[in-house]
């Protein structure tokens, strides 16, 4: 039973779940909490223990995820924490929170850039070359955008034995761009060179896809005001993604 607990919390910290802030907690309710958590699930990465509007109730911020539990660390709740005052969920505004990033610290000047139309409008793409799912975004949704600059990190998940020498391949040919996209999308082979300078990038760009943004699995798309979306997106979903939050993010810059 314990081991059924254990992996219905974590699963469900692999999808959704999240909360907003309220008045500090003190070190010894942190350091409680923070060792029966452990006891209980060591496993578990405890980046922050916050308190909520409820007494007694604390949010766990763990990656991009959010769960509460009590003040002892040994009861944990699941699901979304509403404001019935104000009719919104605290959840939701935590999660929206913690799955974004300050764009500006994306080095863009890494990535592979390609640019479709004016190019206007930006997002980063995290993906790996053998992941079926990343394949389908590049022939399906990327080819279809229009007037937008694409940064794309290459990330080979351990799950596909071949990603990391393909992403090296990829940095290593003459036009790292094409034979990203001819393989991508369109099945073409790529060169067998993967030892070069050049191919030295791919530790760079993991190194952003797992501290920065915290990339679980591919493809991770972040948008223009740092908003990170996970998974296959049609084109037409994407880009009503891209245009809100390009607005947005010119918004916010206009603003400070």
């Amino acid at each position: 039973m314990k081991k059924l607990v254990q992996a219905s919390l974590l699963a469900c910290l692999g999808l959704s779940c999240a909360v907003a802030t309220a008045a500090s907690v003190s070190d010894t309710t942190v350091a409680i909490i923070t060792k029966n958590l452990k006891a209980n699930l060591p496993d578990l990465v405890i980046d922050k223990v916050e308190s909520t509007p409820i007494a007694g109730v604390y949010e766990i911020d763990s990656g991009r995820k959010v769960f509460y539990v009590d003040s002892s660390g040994n009861y944990a709740l699941i699901g979304n924490l509403l404001d019935l005052a104000t009719k919104t969920s605290l959840t939701e505004q935590r999660s929206n929170q913690l799955n974004q990033i300050d764009w500006k610290k994306l080095p863009t000047d890494l990535a592979i850039m390609r640019v479709k139309g004016n190019g206007n409008s930006k997002i980063a793409i995290f993906t790996d070359p053998d992941c079926p799912f990343c394949k389908r975004l590049e022939a399906e949704t990327t080819s279809k955008l229009k007037d937008v600059t694409i940064y794309y990190y290459l990330f080979p998940l351990a799950i596909h034995p071949n990603a990391a020498s393909d992403s090296k391949k990829i940095l290593c040919a003459e036009n790292p761009e094409s034979a990203m996209v001819a393989f991508m999308a369109h099945g073409q082979a790529l060169g067998k060179n993967n030892t070069c300078d050049n191919g030295k990038k791919l530790a760079q760009m993991q190194e952003i896809g797992t501290n920065l943004v915290q990339v679980t699995g591919t493809p991770t798309i972040v948008l223009p005001n740092g908003k990170i979306v996970s998974g296959l997106v049609p084109p037409d979903a994407l880009s009503r993604m891209i245009d809100q939050n390009q607005a947005e993010s010119t918004v916010i810059t206009a603003k400070k």
